[in-house]
């Protein structure tokens, strides 16, 4: 028997090999706990240079890793969870930079060229991304860019998938400069249209007028470990604290609604005797008060139907509007294919039943004014039609109840604020998070987090109350383009990438009909 040879990587595919780590990292830190807002302009450069000088097959696999290494370290949060899932949303992430890299190899053309084809072919597999099996548009390249608020500006026209695009043009200029060394006059055009793109971006945040109306807020947040949360022993805390954090925000006389988070009664207040009594009991205060809760109803068949819900009570006690969260997150909050898995196999693992999907927009009117605004519940901020469907329904501020219990106490928690600030730039109305634990804030319509919870440290994982003026735009304001066109540019982009893969397949498979040998 031979011996088996083994072929020494040359210095190219070693080059390579750092580049595509390199890019991994500078990704992931774009993202809480990091935030280096300043790597968006490099962060994939390294990756795209690299392709350029290496094989077809070896660009694929390093495109791979740059997405595993990113994907691995940015969703780190979620092993708190399960390690299982970290390691299956990781790999089957990475796969959405196999045909970026392909394209960076594959490119003969000039520099804008090249730098445009990339930006519309991230942006349609990061959309892609986003909406395959229910969608998980969790830190698109965008919504890195967030501290900046000029670099985001764009989100109002393409959503985020069109800031997604500026920062990978950047990065691809970079690329080519490294890389090429070529076609300069194409590098020159690319970055002066970076630069007006950024500049607009500085105008357009200056230009943004503070809504004509505002609604006073308080924001409770319980902080209740989720090991507690629906534990019989602790049902008297969770009320305790309830009844003494909005007794503290009611303290304010100007208080207009008392906001809490998602699921903050331990049980379903709608059929809950202890639950309606201790939100009547505090609405009589004269404060309304919106809360997240579980909600129950019966079929005709007898069967419950379970829902994640948001009510909101008027001051003098009454149920006066609901929401049922829409998007709902798989296994977490239901179980796929869960009508042909047999009942008893589902009582002998001990599976909570599924939580069933609303139906819709739900527009509450809330304070003198009457301000019209929208529940959006847990990931739910992170879905951009969601955001937009309240708006177009007559929304003009977005409340987001949440939950980030789950995870850790840092990088889930900033990681989920910064996607929803992408929310309020989209459709320039002002969104309002109130967290269990997490980060309770408000975002204004240009994207700056105006008020923060926190316990004077910049610890935000505390129980506390935030008392903020709200502004909000008039019901007539019209609408940005985006809320008014949606996702074209990423519909846009898909379909230009997808079409592009396709024809790319089928030539290669004509060649190789041709010549078969």
């Amino acid at each position: 028997m031979g011996a088996v040879k083994i072929k020494a990587s040359n210095r190219s595919e070693w080059l390579a090999a750092l580049s595509a780590v390199a890019s991994g990292l500078l990704l992931a830190s774009l993202f809480a706990p990091w935030e280096w807002t300043w790597a968006a302009g490099v962060a994939l450069a390294p990756m795209f240079a690299a392709a350029r000088k290496i094989s077809e097959r070896w660009a694929l696999k390093y495109g791979y890793v740059t997405g595993l290494l990113f994907w691995l370290v940015s969703i780190r949060w979620l092993t708190h969870v399960t390690v299982a899932g970290w390691l299956f949303l990781a790999a089957y992430g990475a796969l959405y930079f196999l045909p970026v890299a392909w394209l960076a190899h594959r490119w003969r053309g000039g520099a804008l060229g090249f730098a445009t084809a990339l930006a519309v072919v991230w942006c349609g597999v990061e959309f892609l991304h986003g909406w395959l099996g229910g969608g998980f548009p969790w830190n698109p390249l965008g919504a890195g860019l967030s501290l900046w608020l000029p670099g985001i500006q764009l989100a109002e026209w393409g959503g985020v998938w069109l800031v997604s695009s500026l920062v990978v043009f950047a990065n691809a200029l970079v690329a080519w400069a490294l890389a090429e060394r070529r076609d300069w006059r194409g590098v020159g055009v690319g970055a002066l249209l970076v630069a007006l793109a950024c500049g607009w971006g500085v105008w357009r945040v200056q230009r943004i007028q503070p809504g004509e109306r505002s609604l006073r807020v308080a924001l409770v947040q319980t902080a209740i470990p989720q090991d507690e949360k629906w534990v019989a022993a602790k049902v008297q805390m969770i009320y305790e604290r309830l009844d003494e954090l909005t007794r503290l925000a009611q303290e304010d006389p100007r208080v207009e609604l008392v906001i809490w988070p998602e699921t903050a009664l331990p049980d379903d207040v709608r059929n809950s005797e202890a639950s309606y009594a201790l939100v009547a009991g505090l609405c009589t205060h004269g404060t309304p008060i919106l809360t997240g809760s579980l909600d129950a109803a019966l079929l005709d068949s007898g069967e419950p139907r379970y829902y994640n819900s948001a009510f909101l009570f008027d001051e003098t006690g009454r149920l006066a509007s609901e929401y049922d969260k829409r998007h709902l997150v798989i296994a977490g909050e239901f179980i796929p294919f869960e009508r042909w898995i047999p009942r008893r196999w589902r009582d002998a693992w001990e599976w909570a039943e599924s939580i069933s999907p609303g139906e819709g927009s739900s527009i509450f009117k809330v304070g003198p004014s009457a301000i019209p605004l929208a529940p959006l519940i847990c990931f739910e901020d992170i879905l951009p039609y969601l955001a937009r469907a309240d708006v177009r329904a007559g929304a003009r501020m977005l409340i987001n109840l949440t939950n980030d219990a789950w995870f850790d106490e840092v990088a889930a928690p900033r990681q989920h604020m910064r996607n929803a600030v992408l929310r309020a730039v989209e459709n320039r109305v002002p969104l309002v998070r109130v967290a269990n634990t997490g980060i309770s804030c408000v975002i204004a319509p240009s994207g700056k987090v105006t008020d923060e919870l926190s316990d004077g440290g910049g610890r935000t994982w505390t129980s506390g109350v935030l008392w903020a003026d709200v502004p909000a735009p008039a019901d007539d304001a019209p609408l940005t383009f985006y809320a008014r066109f949606g996702d074209m540019y990423g519909i846009a982009c898909t379909t230009a990438t997808v079409v592009w893969l396709f024809s790319a397949w089928w030539r290669r498979r004509q060649k190789k009909t041709e010549n078969p040998c």
